[in-house]
């Protein structure tokens, strides 16, 4: 995919979020980055003062992947651990 696709289907994913949702999120950047050295296909980092999402386009190699990845970190962002997103089948 491209920069541009990842960064539509990342705008996708976000829309699809209940309203509450979307209005929790505040100032949470979401970066589209080229790649992770160990392969990550996202991380949430909350650290300094911009919260983000960064989602890492060769990781994710296709509009649902992205989707599953958005939601994955902002899961993260409301404090969902990997073993509850897993459930939600997001893992």
């Amino acid at each position: 995919m491209t920069d541009a696709e990842v960064r539509d289907a990342a705008i996708e994913a976000l829309d699809s979020l209940p309203d509450w949702a979307r209005e929790k999120l505040g100032d949470v950047a979401v970066i589209v980055e080229e790649s992770h050295p160990d392969r990550l296909m996202g991380v949430y980092d909350p650290v300094g003062g911009i919260k983000r999402i960064v989602i890492f386009r060769d990781a994710n190699p296709s509009a649902a992947e992205v989707r599953r990845t958005v939601l994955h970190e902002v899961g993260h962002h409301f404090g969902m651990g990997e073993e509850h997103l897993g459930e939600l089948g997001y893992g």
